[in-house]
């Protein structure tokens, strides 16, 4: 822990403390030389070598891409000092709150300030936007923005923007670009192994999102990738605002704005929106009037109708899912799938059809992925009418992402876009009371919530106490695929199990998991490999790194505990 009145690298003299969380600490400090005032977030050293690398990787990406940065909004990371393994992060001294922080004492915003908010954070960001290469900041959410006394906002941490690659790199580049996938529910859906790059239109997404927060009070972390209309909510919202925070917010980058330029175009001119509104609403009420004494008559015939054709529907709907089954190619059962989700979209049946259908063959492409997202969200609604069928629709998507999603066929292992691509879904199942699997949903969503947030967690210094909850869930995870008999599930449960074990055994320790446990989980995992007869290549080549690697794990869970100390 820095002292008050020490100096770092002969120039910065901590002044006070003035934030603490996990394993960091924040300083006020003076540039003795420049009579300046700097912020210095003090990072403790880890005693795991890999973790210590992690973090320092990270901020030195950081900081070389900030410090080519200049625009008012955005801040300075102006050194990197390490003095005695500590490591120190020298940075622009904010004085003010976070967007986050003035929503949960005070709820939703005005509609004047978040418009002037938005219109700021449009510039900043459509200045990242131009420089070359372009940089795609990703985490767009009101915690990262901080409020200034003079009512002005700057945008703070970059451990997750990253500069923007052209589609002809290789995909194992482009793989990076989801490996930090941003804060749930203001991150695009492209930020989870989505369809191609991220890019500016990712960054638009994410301010739409957190825009809405700002004028409706609703996190849209609370159901990621549902937003109602903002008026909806508060029906005294403006009518311009609404139309820009919807299109910002599109599942489809093609349909949102295309630059925050536009966007900033369109805020700066949302009351023309209001008032071409009213005069819509002016029509309306005279043609309401008119058409009142017509509708009455014709209610009854319109409600026999409407019971013929429900019953039309549902017969429709059945004859189409049964066509699917009989289909002769995949190609044809889609399409009869598809056919049943227009017929009858508030249903499960067809979309789960469709998820066995893209498992079939072991692997679930990008065009697969979007034939069933551009099949599902804009249903959401309707399917989550019935809670219990949409948990089991997502626990069957969340699986399906898990063990199959391939979104690169050159990327090599993606487990981890994998495994936070298969995270919403997870946590929506568990979240479910009446769900017959919820507690294994529980465990999968724990699972993805460790992979989502570890790195973070370290660069904050938060982990500790992350990693005993994390072997939990391994262990239930493993036990459950002993009784498993999809070789897929077997194997890749093994891997992830035995890969988790060489790279944390020094964490597991730390967290109390005791030698005995460790060894029980990789003697599990090992089983359930062995048990395994692989039917193609891939299997086969998995089960061997798994079997190949045993003594290495055995020996790193024993490496973790040579100082003779236990955990007891």
């Amino acid at each position: 822990m820095a002292n008050v009145g020490s100096v770092l690298a002969g120039k910065y003299e901590i002044v006070r403390l003035i934030g603490e969380g996990g394993m960091s600490r924040v300083y006020l400090a003076m540039d003795v030389k420049l009579n300046k005032q700097w912020a210095v977030k003090e990072i403790k050293p880890s005693d795991d070598p890999v973790t210590q690398k992690i973090v320092r990787d990270s901020l030195v990406t950081e900081m070389n891409m900030i410090k080519r940065l200049d625009h008012p909004a955005l801040p300075r990371i102006t050194d990197l000092v390490d003095e005695d393994g500590v490591l120190y992060v020298v940075m622009d001294y904010i004085e003010g709150e976070s967007l986050q922080r003035i929503l949960e004492a005070q709820g939703a915003q005005s509609q004047d300030d978040v418009i002037d908010w938005g219109k700021q954070l449009c510039d900043a960001l459509d200045y990242l936007h131009t420089r070359t290469p372009p940089i795609v900041y990703r985490d767009m959410k009101p915690g990262n923005v901080m409020l200034k006394p003079d009512g002005t906002v700057m945008i703070i941490d970059f451990g997750i923007a990253r500069e923007y690659r052209e589609e002809r790199e290789g995909a194992s580049e482009r793989a990076g670009d989801t490996t930090m996938l941003g804060t749930r529910g203001y991150a695009a859906p492209e930020q989870f192994g989505g369809h191609g790059q991220t890019d500016a239109r990712t960054d638009v997404y994410c301010l739409g999102a957190t825009l809405y927060h700002l004028v409706t009070g609703k996190s849209p972390a609370e159901e990621p990738y549902v937003m109602f209309p903002i008026r909806q909510i508060d029906p005294s919202l403006s009518p311009g605002l609404e139309k820009i925070v919807s299109k910002a917010t599109q599942q489809n980058p093609e349909k949102r704005y295309s630059s925050c330029a536009e966007m900033l175009y369109e805020l700066e001119r949302y009351r023309t929106v209001d008032d071409a509104h009213r005069a819509k609403l002016r029509r309306r009420w005279r043609a309401f009037v008119g058409v009142c004494a017509a509708s009455a008559a014709s209610l009854a015939v319109g409600l026999f109708g409407l019971g013929m054709a429900e019953a039309s529907k549902s017969e429709d709907y059945g004859m189409q899912v049964e066509l699917a089954g009989k289909a002769a190619d995949q190609a044809q059962a889609a399409e009869h799938y598809l056919n049943a989700v227009a017929v009858r979209p508030e249903r499960t049946e067809a979309y789960r059809g469709l998820v066995e259908l893209y498992k079939a063959d072991g692997s679930f492409t990008t065009v697969e992925e979007a034939q069933l997202l551009e099949a599902v969200m804009p249903n959401l609604a309707a399917v989550q009418s019935d809670a219990t069928a949409y948990a089991e629709l997502s626990f069957d998507v969340g699986k399906l992402y898990w063990y199959y999603y391939d979104y690169a066929a050159d990327a090599g292992d993606n487990r981890l876009t994998r495994i936070k691509s298969a995270s919403r879904w997870m946590n929506d199942s568990a979240g479910e009371p009446s769900f017959d699997w919820r507690a294994l949903a529980e465990v999968y969503a724990g699972i993805a919530e460790f992979n989502n947030s570890i790195v973070a967690r370290i660069n904050e210094g938060g982990d500790a106490g992350s990693y005993e909850p994390y072997f939990r869930n391994l262990e239930q995870l493993v036990a459950i695929a002993a009784d498993e008999t999809n070789d897929v599930v077997v194997l890749e449960t093994s891997a992830l199990a035995a890969d988790a074990l060489r790279a944390y055994a020094r964490k597991f320790r730390a967290d109390g998991v005791p030698q005995d446990r460790m060894d029980a989980l990789l003697d599990a995992a090992l089983g359930n490999a062995r048990s395994v007869q692989p039917t193609t290549d891939k299997l086969d080549a998995q089960q061997a790194d798994i079997l190949g690697k045993a003594d290495e794990t055995r020996a790193r869970i024993g490496n973790a505990f040579v100082d003779g100390r236990t955990t007891e």
